[in-house]
């Protein structure tokens, strides 16, 4: 079974090359581009992971990771962020049960060993 993953940036060509690359990882990939567009995804698709950006078009990732905690519980959340982090942001993430965190500079496959670790993938 091919895991579903929502993938939250409002980065329109990182969200394309996400989406080819995971596709031939063996994932299905739903991009959005906002915080209104990500909680409709959730609300009408189950996933199996979502990885999620934090400045979301001046607005805060932040937001929809606790939308999904408080709905989705077990749902795990992958930060993947271009924002300078500092030990405080990777604690405020971490308290609010994101599951993990990713620089954007980490890359693809460092991503990819992350899905791994929580879904079924090759």
């Amino acid at each position: 079974m091919q895991p579903h993953i929502l993938f939250v940036d409002d980065e329109a060509a990182l969200c394309e090359m996400l989406a080819l690359y995971f596709g031939h990882k063996g994932c299905v990939v739903t991009t959005a581009g906002t915080i209104e567009l990500a909680i409709s995804q959730l609300q009408e698709h189950p996933f199996d992971l979502i990885i999620l950006d934090l400045n979301l078009g001046g607005h805060n990732g932040l937001e929809v990771l606790q939308f999904v905690k408080a709905r989705y519980p077990n749902l795990p959340v992958i930060i993947f962020t271009g924002l300078d982090a500092d030990e405080n942001l990777v604690k405020k993430c971490l308290a609010d049960r994101a599951d993990g965190f990713m620089r954007k500079t980490d890359g693809f496959e460092k991503l990819f060993a992350e899905v791994r670790r929580h879904c079924q993938v090759g």
